[in-house]
C-alpha cells in the first residue's frame, strides 16, 4: 500500500513505477468541497521591473554583465536590483494584514536575507522579530522561530522568508498568506508549497496566494485545485 499527498504528474514517475497506479485519488479541490482543507484565493502580481534592459547610463556595482537583458528567471540568480526587492516588500505588506501569518518562499538563502531585511525595512510593526528569515543556515535560531510562529498563540514572528526549508513537513495551522517570488519548475514542489497554507484553523476562511512570478498561471489545474482568482 502506498499513500502519498503529491499529486499524479510526469515528473513523479518514480512513485507510480514503483508502486503502480494508484487505486483511488483525492483531489485538493475535493478536499476543500469537504471541509478538510481551506480555501484559498490567488492574487498575481506583476511588477514594472520583471524585465531589465541595461543601458550605458546604469551602474554595475559588482561583478560583470553577461547580457544585455534580464527577465524574472535571472533576478537573484544572474543579477540582483535592489530596488525590486524592496518594491516587493512594499507590495506583500499593502497586500496583507500587518498581523497575518505568512510564508514567503525565495530563490536562495541569501535571497531570503535580503528579503528579511527590505520587509522589516517598510513594516508598520516594531517589533525586530515580526519577519526573520528561516533556512538552514540559521540553525537553532531559525527552528526556534519556526516553533514560535506554529504557536498559535503567539503573533510574532508574522513573516517567514526561506528558500527550500519549508516546502514540506511544516504544520502551521494558521497561515494566512503564501507568497512566492521565486520561479518553481515541478508541479510536485508548486502543491508542496501551496499546501502549507491549506491548514484548517479557527476563523480561517481561506488563505491567499500572492504571486509574483507567475506560478499560478504554469500549474493551474481548476479540477484538482480549485482556487479562486482575485488578481487586480
Amino acid at each position: 500500500l502506498g499513500l502519498t499527498a503529491t499529486p499524479k504528474r510526469d515528473d513523479n514517475v518514480d512513485t507510480y513505477n514503483y508502486f503502480g497506479k494508484p487505486i483511488y485519488e483525492y483531489s485538493l479541490a475535493q478536499g476543500i468541497d469537504d471541509g478538510f482543507l481551506t480555501p484559498f484565493k490567488i492574487k498575481r502580481i506583476k511588477l514594472n521591473i520583471d524585465e531589465l534592459a541595461l543601458t550605458s547610463g546604469d551602474t554595475i556595482v559588482q561583478w560583470t554583465v553577461k547580457k544585455p537583458v534580464y527577465t524574472t528567471t535571472d533576478f537573484e540568480k544572474n543579477i540582483i536590483v535592489d530596488e525590486r526587492t524592496d518594491i516587493i516588500a512594499e507590495t506583500i505588506l499593502k497586500n496583507i494584514n500587518p498581523m497575518e501569518k505568512t510564508i514567503v518562499f525565495c530563490v536562495d538563502q541569501s535571497h531570503a536575507l535580503r528579503m528579511r531585511d527590505s520587509i522589516n525595512k517598510y513594516k508598520s510593526i516594531r517589533d525586530p522579530d515580526y519577519c526573520v528569515r528561516v533556512t538552514s543556515d540559521e540553525w537553532d535560531i531559525g527552528r526556534a522561530y519556526l516553533e514560535r510562529f506554529q504557536d498559535n498563540d503567539k503573533t510574532i514572528p508574522t513573516i517567514l522568508t526561506s528558500s527550500q526549508m519549508l516546502t514540506t513537513g511544516v504544520d502551521a495551522l494558521n497561515v494566512r498568506n503564501i507568497v512566492l517570488v521565486r520561479n518553481i519548475w515541478s508541479i510536485v514542489e508548486y502543491k508542496q508549497i501551496i499546501g502549507r497554507g491549506t491548514r484548517l484553523y479557527d476563523g480561517k476562511d481561506f488563505f491567499t496566494i500572492l504571486d509574483f512570478v507567475g506560478a499560478t498561471n504554469d500549474f493551474r489545474d481548476e479540477i484538482w485545485d480549485g482556487g479562486e482568482d482575485i488578481s487586480e
